[in-house]
């Protein structure tokens, strides 16, 4: 599996269940190893805001005007926090590195005004090898409570798997597939009007992320095996949330946890990178 931001260096995929995904970013020198998730989590901002087709064509000489014009397209306000980019920004991550997909669009490289907050699926993905051709429509949640950021994706199953909601967000995202996408024609019908709702829902899987702060960090700075059973144990509470508010469907959808010391801190250090890239 090709792992384009190797973000495998970074983290670990600590549990892997069929519909449960843990990640850790673990420890060094006794600390979380903040500074690197940092890293390549500002890695992925290029392509997560240019959209990757783009990517791929962009001249050497207009590498730094490139990157300045994707740190702009994601925001310029100052009101970080109350926006909801970087958990779209670990969904975009978390699917490219350790789920092999290939990007189908980017919905920020088609906002028409700075600031804007753009609608939708947080995340546009497809695979094409492995169980067959999949499209991942993910959504994230960058929470100070885990608790609360898993009952808040429950919800938002309930509109991923709406028909209405389907059918209108797949003839806005048909018109905008880029030509060299792989297999395009197969996208195309799979997300025309007069598709089955039925080969729409055994050709899709959603992504929920949830980023939240986790006491695991006040009571821990090595991985111990307190830490691992700590950390299972908190993975799975999480889990049982999120499945008790969770509609029956025959949808597949992979919960997938990422937790951290302080989401507002990494927050507030993804908003300070997205600023320096600005400036260059």
């Amino acid at each position: 599996m090709v792992a384009p931001f190797n973000s495998h260096l970074v983290l670990e995929q600590r549990i892997s269940d069929a519909s449960l995904k843990a990640y850790c970013a673990g420890f060094d020198q006794n600390q979380f190893r903040f500074e690197p998730l940092v890293d390549v989590l500002t890695k992925v901002i290029p392509e997560f805001a240019l959209g990757y087709h783009e990517g791929k064509s962009i001249p050497i000489e207009l590498v730094v005007e490139k990157l300045r014009e994707a740190a702009a397209t994601v925001y310029t306000t100052e009101k970080y926090h109350k926006r909801g980019e970087f958990g779209e920004l670990i969904l975009h991550l978390l699917l490219r590195d350790f789920h092999n997909t290939i990007p189908l669009i980017s919905k920020i490289y088609f906002k028409d005004s700075e600031n804007s907050v753009v609608h939708g699926f947080d995340g546009v993905h497809i695979t094409v090898g492995g169980d067959g051709k999949k499209l991942w429509l993910g959504e994230s949640k960058l929470y100070a409570d885990g608790k609360e950021g898993v009952k808040e994706l429950a919800k938002d199953v309930s509109n991923h798997v709406n028909a209405d909601f389907l059918k209108r967000e797949f003839s806005l995202l048909k018109r905008k597939i880029p030509e060299d996408t792989p297999d395009i024609q197969y996208w195309r019908d799979l997300m025309a009007k007069e598709q089955k709702l039925e080969n729409i829902f055994s050709s899709i899987v959603i992504p929920m992320v949830c980023t939240y702060s986790s006491s695991l960090y006040q009571n821990h700075a090595e991985a111990t095996q307190q830490y691992i059973d700590d950390f299972s144990t908190e993975i799975y509470s999480l889990n049982s949330i999120f499945s008790d508010k969770l509609i029956d469907t025959n949808v597949e959808i992979v919960l997938m946890l990422l937790p951290v010391p302080d989401k507002s801190e990494l927050n507030a250090a993804l908003d300070n990178r997205l600023k320096n890239m600005q400036g260059i």
